[in-house]
């Protein structure tokens, strides 16, 4: 068969990376099929589905496979409305965190316009059905799987199985993303999927599951060599916890060392030891993202985040001794239920008091996001509707708060901790280095003049 993967674009320009989910889903694919990719992350909206619409219109493939999120739902609903149009008999099959957790919703409004939805992981589920289409046999046991009943109806199949050993799939396809490597030097990488914790705030665990299943040190060995092919000269591990266990930790920080890569990763503050520490600064780790949120007793309990304010400070002081090569920051939230201005002054006065970073941790407002607790309590309790995701195409911060009140909060985060001095260049100034040498000063000034503008109409709107 003939398919089209495309992830749409969204309302917001210049965003870092390209989308992972599409190389997984290509390479699986390609087993027995053939397969084009269109990647519009980060480009102009209308022009990018009108790329994808004429595309469509000329190749006429048997299957095209939408990817989306909340994020770029917009694009994703207008790429939906027209496929069809110029080549009817094209099955439509959506896919990504947003449709997995919304398909009763898009089947309502979409249903003539859509043929199946995917829930989960699809690799495996994508490439049962186009088997399936191709030779005009039943889909209707496939896991994951929401397809048509009747005239309106639908019904959803129940998440029966998921990719036990992700060492057994085929090396991601990358090929859409070559240019991007390339230029910026720059490549991302995921190396697990689910989380054992299942924050309230999060979606990773109901759309991944909370039992994780890891690739092995030597498949991600195999990955890294991939993109350096391309590139690469430094990596972002994508994945939600890089540290699942002290042992694996250490076993993929002497592959990576023996790949003289440098890298960036994202770590839960437990488990965290002094030997795991200098063994990724060792093996090329340049920069650690530690999930905080807030260190407010009283709001980390609310959110199950499963850490003690100890537990931070312990991995930002391990980190300390080697701020000559690695940089240290903290992934931080405001306008979680029940927060309040003193609650987060509890976060401001730990991370002055008692967290000595690099760069200081990075807070943002919380989005109220499909398929997390905070989402399902808020809907619960009338105070978010769900139809904002069709008649809006913005994604929206807490209702109970001002957006004033979350932005005040968000920069009092943003200025605490104890900053300490770094010889290390921060990881990300490699990608804006990039980027700048593409472009006048003043076209920089202009677009950091323009970003700025739309933040705060998009502040007065409640909207991201």
């Amino acid at each position: 068969m003939k398919i089209a993967l495309v992830y749409p674009p969204c309302y917001e320009k210049d965003l870092k990376g390209y989308p992972l989910g599409l190389a997984y889903l290509s390479a699986y694919l390609k087993q027995a099929h053939e397969v084009d990719i269109y990647d519009y992350n980060g480009q102009g909206l209308n022009a990018s589905v009108r790329h994808f619409i004429k595309s469509v219109s000329q190749t006429r493939p048997d299957v095209v496979g939408i990817s989306f999120n909340s994020f770029n739902r917009g694009g994703a609903y207008d790429i939906i409305k027209r496929v069809k149009k110029v080549s009817p008999k094209t099955y439509v099959v959506l896919g990504g965190v947003h449709a997995s957790t919304m398909y009763a919703q898009l089947f309502h409004y979409f249903y003539r316009y859509i043929d199946f939805i995917v829930q989960s992981e699809g690799e495996v589920t994508l490439f049962q059905l186009c088997q399936a289409l191709e030779s005009n046999e039943s889909y209707q046991s496939i896991s994951g799987l929401v397809y048509k009943d009747g005239e309106k109806g639908f019904v959803a199949n129940s998440v029966s199985g998921r990719i036990e050993n992700l060492d057994a799939t085929p090396l991601p396809d990358y090929s859409y993303a070559a240019d991007e490597i390339k230029r910026t030097g720059i490549a991302y990488l995921i190396t697990s999927r689910g989380c054992p914790v299942n924050c309230t705030f999060c979606s990773t665990s109901s759309f991944w599951g909370q039992r994780v299943r890891a690739c092995s040190p030597g498949r991600i060995g195999q990955e890294v060599d991939y993109v350096k092919s391309l590139g690469a000269r430094r990596i972002f591990f994508h994945d939600d916890t890089f540290n699942l266990g002290i042992e694996r930790t250490l076993k993929v920080a002497r592959v990576l060392k023996k790949l003289n890569i440098e890298y960036a990763i994202g770590c839960r503050v437990k488990p965290v030891s002094e030997d795991m520490i200098r063994e990724l600064v060792d093996s090329g780790c340049r920069h650690i993202s530690w999930g905080v949120e807030t260190l407010s007793d009283t709001m980390l309990k609310k959110i199950h985040k499963g850490i003690s304010k100890e537990d931070v400070k312990k991995a930002f002081d391990l980190c300390v001794p080697y701020a000559d090569k690695m940089t240290t920051g903290a992934f931080c939230c405001v306008g979680l239920p029940g927060e309040t201005d003193k609650t987060v002054q509890e976060t401001v006065d730990y991370f002055n008091q008692h967290i000595r970073s690099t760069n200081g941790p990075a807070a943002s407002m919380l989005y109220i996001l499909p398929g997390t607790k905070v989402y399902y309590e808020l809907v619960a309790q009338g105070q978010f509707k769900e139809s904002v995701w069709i008649k809006s195409k913005a994604v929206y911060y807490t209702p109970q708060y001002r957006i004033l009140t979350l932005n005040k909060w968000r920069k009092a985060v943003n200025k605490s901790s104890v900053r300490i001095p770094s010889q290390a260049s921060y990881f990300w100034n490699h990608l804006d280095d990039a980027k700048r040498r593409k472009e006048s000063s003043l076209r920089r000034r202009v677009n950091k003049l323009w970003k700025s503008t739309k933040r705060n109409i998009n502040l007065l709107h409640r909207r991201y």
